[in-house]
């Protein structure tokens, strides 16, 4: 034990610094982690002014903006030029901290996202006063990732299409249609919508290939000064790739952790352990504490966590069939590779899934056999349509009316993106494609029951202890079954009751 936590140093460091920002949630000592939101002009009618700094996201009747630390819905009343990003707005409004949503705190989940309160302003209660050109990294990421969604359009590709493929490659959903995005959550395939470790590693995959030209040049990543050459190079154009997707929590955390992945390779160090794992965890947190408490962060530790730990065990399970042709066995590699880590990362998820949104799919190996191949060929088409769409075709292609790379490749993005699209809607209508809890009585109306997760924590700690007991019974003892009982048998009467 004691060699395991030598050779685990961030796992020992990880754990006493969740247990201090559990406690400095709970009792707001030594520090409160919401200080940052703690604003003295709330619920009284004041003039503030305002530096808008998001693209709008439009609603029903409004436009909603990031503006400082609240966010600013603005009527449609009116025909007025609407602010763009970097705008000073002057805005007479009153900020308040939004209404419970039965038992989920809207309120404390905005605050843990740095926003203050929601602010209603008609036409007549602000103006654009200026603009600003000082712009931080992340509002000039907004507005590259902006410039690029909007090239789409400019490439015909229909809005359905369009808004799959903004948040397919540049993590961007405020064009997704919402059916679209129900299919894909439904589906179990919303992973895909969000630029994550799935995407950064496509991207790496492609980097690597083409910096060792498939692999046929084995002394560029066998050397050690070649290896810290290449890294050198795929830790920047990562990065690089996150500032296309605008500096979003997930793609940054999955890029921290395969930064910290790429420097223990050029060390000769085990890549994908444990403690690189927690290691990116730990650099997160003690930047940025709150992320603790985010979805995205708990779902995509969890999922990696599982893949790491199951994989190699369903592996075993799975035996690879004896047979000499090539293409045969790397399908059957390939299949086998598919399922495994699926599951791995559908084991590891599902208790958090179940706390957060109540359902779950019962499909989600079938959605991962056609929609990761589809997100893989998707990826790396735009990114080749982003990057590499303005150089012009020769004129025999251009009288075709393909002027560019990028109408060229517009047909087959299109294609793709329509038939993920409609795979995960048939997905979707599959009969028992969804697991569904019962509905807490928590929820108060039909209106907030959707808001209101239908496991209680106390069932989500249970489903984790039976898990982690099934897993120490293949690799230790049959006794660890009493646990799996024990804890299957308290979470149903909980959920009965």
């Amino acid at each position: 034990m004691t060699e395991w936590l030598r050779a685990h140093p961030f796992v020992v460091l990880l754990l006493p610094l969740v247990a201090g920002i559990l406690c400095c949630d709970l009792t707001g000592k030594p520090f409160n982690l919401l200080r940052d939101t703690e604003v003295p002009w709330l619920d009284s009618t004041r003039i503030l002014r305002l530096t808008v700094m998001d693209y709008p996201v439009e609603k029903a009747r409004t436009y909603r903006y990031t503006a400082g630390n609240i966010y600013l819905y603005l009527s449609k009343d009116s025909a007025r030029t609407f602010p763009e990003l970097g705008d000073i707005v002057s805005v007479r409004t009153t900020v308040r901290r939004p209404d419970s949503l039965g038992s989920f705190d809207y309120a404390r989940y905005l605050r843990r996202q740095g926003i203050a309160g929601l602010a209603f302003a008609r036409s007549q209660d602000w103006q654009i006063v200026g603009h600003t050109e000082h712009l931080s990294l992340t509002m000039r990421a907004r507005r590259l990732q902006h410039r690029l969604c909007e090239r789409y359009r400019e490439l015909g590709i229909s809005d359905a299409e369009s808004g799959t493929l903004s948040a397919l490659t540049l993590g961007y959903r405020e064009d997704l249609e919402p059916d679209i995005k129900r299919s894909f959550q439904r589906a179990g395939a919303s992973h895909i919508l969000a630029v994550s470790g799935l995407h950064t590693g496509i991207i790496y995959a492609v980097i690597t290939l083409l910096i060792t030209c498939f692999g046929r040049f084995k002394p560029l990543y066998e050397d050690r000064l070649h290896r810290c050459i290449n890294g050198i190079i795929i830790i920047v154009i990562m990065w690089g790739y996150a500032l296309l997707t605008g500096l979003s929590p997930s793609v940054t955390r999955s890029v921290l952790m395969l930064t910290l992945m790429q420097i223990a390779y050029i060390c000769y160090r085990n890549p994908l352990s444990l403690n690189t794992v927690a290691a990116a965890a730990f650099f997160i947190l003690v930047f940025r504490p709150n992320d603790l408490f985010s979805v995205s962060f708990q779902l995509s530790f969890a999922a990696v966590l599982s893949i790491i730990i199951l994989v190699k065990p369903f592996n075993r399970l799975l035996p690879l069939p004896l047979t000499s042709h090539r293409f045969l066995r790397w399908t059957t590699q390939y299949l086998r590779d598919l399922v495994t880590v699926s599951l791995a990362a559908q084991i590891g998820t599902l208790p958090l899934t179940l706390y957060y949104f109540g359902q779950t799919c019962n499909y989600f190996i079938l959605t991962n056999l056609v929609v990761i191949p589809l997100a893989f060929i998707l990826t790396v088409t735009a990114c080749a349509t982003l990057t590499l769409g303005w150089i012009p075709l020769p004129a025999a292609l251009a009288a075709t009316g393909f002027s560019s790379i990028g109408t060229l490749l517009a047909y087959p993005l299109q294609a793709l993106a329509w038939s993920l699209n409609h795979y995960t809607a048939w997905i979707e209508n599959l009969p028992g494609a969804i697991f569904t809890l019962p509905a807490t009585s928590t929820a108060t109306s039909a209106a907030t029951s959707a808001a209101v997760p239908t496991a209680t924590l106390p069932m989500t700690l249970l489903f984790y202890a039976a898990i982690i007991a099934s897993y120490l019974t293949f690799r230790h003892s049959p006794w660890w079954l009493t646990i799996v009982a024990a804890s299957l048998a308290a979470f149903c009467m909980l959920a009965i009751t």
